[in-house]
């Protein structure tokens, strides 16, 4: 009986070396150089996007304000294209959100 209580304590005491080598093994990873994911430079190059089209909107409604020969058309375009595209990216970061949110309220 005591052998066999030995010979379980020590296969839990490898499995949970096992697992700790493991866990070290990921920290190391984890520590060197972070790794982007192509979702994340997705939604980096949509943010800079929707920046670049609001400061051109800026600029071009400057430049209407200021007496400069721009085209009405042009600076109402450009400020609504603006506006959709940060209302899009106000809704994706809702989506997001709301999905991070579910995630965490999954009980394991």
């Amino acid at each position: 009986m005591q052998l066999q209580k030995d010979d379980l304590f020590s296969r839990h005491q490898q499995q949970v070396q096992f697992m700790m080598d493991q866990v070290a093994t990921r920290n190391r990873v984890l520590e060197g150089e972070p790794k982007t994911s192509p979702f994340a430079n997705i939604l980096a190059n949509g943010i800079g996007r929707v920046n670049e089209m609001q400061l051109q909107s800026e600029d071009l409604v400057e430049q209407l304000l200021s007496g400069e020969d721009v085209n009405q058309a042009e600076v109402f375009t450009s400020v609504q294209k603006a506006d959709m595209s940060f209302r899009l990216l106000v809704q994706i970061r809702n989506k997001l959100m709301q999905a991070y949110e579910e995630l965490n309220s999954i009980r394991v």
